[in-house]
């Protein structure tokens, strides 16, 4: 199944999953803009965090990557996901 996502500008809010090499602890899910949880997948990687969350804009995502490359965690993948839709994932918050 395909779906298909509008487009969107520079400054719309979106939603996005986003998988990282290595263990984000839940606490630290406050210091990222935006609202975000980690998201438990049995599909993962082993060794992988999956976060999904809402950004208000591209400039907000942006700085959820950099404070992942200050914790040191490599992007493995980053989806883009409708508003609306089912993440696909259960959301666990702390």
């Amino acid at each position: 199944m395909t779906i298909q996502l509008p487009p969107i500008n520079l400054d719309d809010p979106a939603q996005y999953r986003i998988c990282a090499q290595g263990r984000f602890s839940p606490g630290w899910l406050e210091m990222l803009s935006g609202e975000w949880a980690i998201a438990a997948d049995s599909t993962s990687q082993p060794g992988a965090t999956i976060l999904v969350g809402q950004v208000v804009d591209q400039a907000a995502l942006i700085g959820v990557l950099e404070q992942l490359y200050s914790l040191g965690l490599p992007l493995l993948s980053i989806e883009c996901l409708p508003l609306d839709a089912d993440s696909g994932c259960r959301l666990t918050k702390p």
